[in-house]
């Protein structure tokens, strides 16, 4: 499991890099170079004033180009000359032929020249503006702000000559009431004819006054690097965030893949197959758990069928002597005594059935350990196959009440069992019961209709085995379930009842063989204060899947 955190904290601190650099390459790729965020997000203003001015050079008489190119550099702050387009590299002549086509070069990462196309023999190349920030940025759009004030000035028209100018750019251009700016711009802008810079809300303007007292040329909202940085930075942590899902749901899956074959081996050992076995040569972090479940399983096992051996072969073994004494018994000649004279035989007769009880049900929990499935099942009629039993238990032991009752009034109730293992179950528990009654032993029989997990809904028929004796206390009601526990008659009554206390196997076996007809085993308190067993056998057998 170390070695699986340091794989995660690893893998933590190279997402880490991995992410700033994809954010920095972004925003390197997608903004700074971008054509729209040129210049700290203006560069819609800067490109189309290029272009505007290129096409004014093109457009006039080639001796008169000079000296508009030298008032153009007496607005500008950074160096604008002509250049030949023979000394681009065909990419950026490529490049100024397509329609708005420009070409831009870097210093430190950041925008330092610009060239626009002023025809196929020349081109406008404006900068070095990397060294310049926000005085630049003011200066050229202050400087643009003017010409287009005065160009409306003197025209004729001035909302057709401000139309001819935004359509030529990309940045909303309008004449706007000084009613509707705010009362800031208003009060600092009489004591200047120069642009301003105002902001209103998220988004940023420039407006600077014009001839009319009561209208200003408004241009903006401008342009939001910000924007643009955030959704190139929302890119890489998605793509990062993707990637890093996949890779961390590839790690789990693998994990839970191995922990997942300790936990089959786990299940196999939980449903009696002690040999199960987990191969830790392939499980990585898993390894040196898998080899401690493996040494563990081992032992397990081992002590198992230490047990089980023990216990077959002393009952194997204990057949032979019983039986002997069951032939000396037999062959040797009954006293002629009085009635009133003690005679041990009767108790020698007694002791040998009750070895031979005991040997039969130790070989049948040993013989019954490792069957899953009973696979010799029909259908048995409740009421007959208790019959025999009750009325026998009638005539040995009159003092007590004996009764078989149906809720339902319907006495032809049937389960789905194996007839061997039912009658094993109910000799059990009534001799249980018999021996712990006080006068009444009742059986009660009815359906129920349950929801099991992951499954859908199954019925069952209970068969409860009810005595009015003391019960068993509630810390005690799963250990009995337990192989060799037992709990001791607490009167002589009882005792008398059975000659003896059997090994503590019955409810074990009773348990073992419920579960494999896919039913349960309950211990609870009578409606009498005494113990009451139920026996839940489904109505649909898992196997066969047929119906009662």
């Amino acid at each position: 499991m170390i070695r699986f955190f340091i794989k995660i904290y690893i893998l933590f601190i190279l997402l880490v890099f991995l992410v700033k650099w994809t954010v920095e390459t972004i925003l390197f790729n997608e903004v700074y170079s971008d054509r729209y965020r040129v210049i700290a997000g203006l560069s819609h203003v800067h490109l189309d004033r290029l272009h505007f001015f290129a096409e004014e050079l093109a457009t006039c008489d080639p001796h008169e180009q000079g000296s508009k190119l030298a008032d153009f550099r007496k607005q500008s702050i950074a160096p604008i000359e002509l250049r030949p387009t023979a000394e681009l590299s065909p990419a950026e002549q490529a490049r100024l032929e397509t329609p708005d086509g420009f070409i831009h070069r870097y210093s430190d990462g950041m925008v330092d020249y610009l060239g626009v196309s002023l025809n196929k023999e020349q081109y406008l190349l404006f900068g070095p503006v990397g060294h310049l920030t926000n005085e630049f940025i003011e200066h050229q759009v202050n400087s643009w702000m003017k010409d287009l004030r005065e160009a409306m000035e003197s025209s004729e028209d001035p909302d057709q000559t401000l139309g001819t100018f935004s359509s030529r750019i990309r940045v909303p251009v309008r004449l706007q009431p000084w009613k509707e700016l705010p009362a800031s711009v208003f009060e600092r802008m009489p004591s200047h004819r120069d642009s301003l810079f105002y902001q209103s809300g998220d988004d940023h303007f420039v407006v600077i006054a014009c001839r009319d007292p009561d209208r200003a040329i408004c241009m903006g909202p401008l342009p939001k690097v910000t924007d643009f940085a955030q959704v190139a930075a929302r890119k890489g942590m998605l793509a990062w965030f993707l990637a890093a899902s996949g890779i961390l749901g590839f790690i789990v899956i693998q994990v839970a893949y191995r922990f997942r074959r300790i936990e089959n081996a786990a299940g196999k050992i939980a449903e009696g197959d002690f040999g199960a076995r987990v191969d830790a040569s392939k499980l990585g972090e898993a390894q040196k758990l898998a080899t401690a479940f493996n040494v563990m399983a081992a032992r397990t096992e081992s002590v198992i069928r230490s047990q089980r051996e023990l216990l077959q072969v002393v009952s194997h073994e204990l057949r032979t002597p019983i039986s002997r004494l069951r032939f000396a018994v037999a062959v040797i000649p009954t006293p002629q005594v009085s009635e009133d004279q003690y005679s041990p035989m009767p108790i020698i007769r007694q002791s040998i059935d009750d070895m031979e009880a005991i040997v039969e049900e130790v070989l049948f929990y040993v013989r019954n350990e490792l069957v899953e499935v009973v696979g010799t099942r029909d259908w048995i009629t409740i009421d007959l196959a208790l019959d025999s039993l009750l009325t026998s238990l009638r005539l040995e032991h009159r003092e007590l009440k004996v009764e078989m009752t149906f809720c339902d009034s319907d006495t032809a109730k049937k389960v789905f069992a194996d007839r061997r293992s039912f009658q094993r179950v109910f000799d059990n528990l009534i001799s249980n019961a018999v021996r712990h009654a006080e006068s009444a032993l009742q059986i009660h029989v009815y359906e129920v209709t349950e929801e099991i997990p992951g499954e859908v809904l199954r019925s069952f028929v209970c068969i409860d085995v009810e005595d009015d004796g003391l019960g068993i206390p509630e810390e005690m009601r799963t250990e009995v379930i337990k192989p060799f526990v037992r709990i001791e008659p607490q009167s002589e009554l009882r005792q008398q009842r059975s000659s003896h206390a059997g090994l503590g196997l019955g409810l074990a076996i009773v348990d073992r063989i419920l579960r494999q007809h896919g039913g349960s085993l309950q211990i609870d308190r009578g409606a009498s204060g005494g113990c009451l067993v139920r026996t839940r056998w489904p109505l649909e057998d898992r196997i066969t899947g047929r119906n009662a």
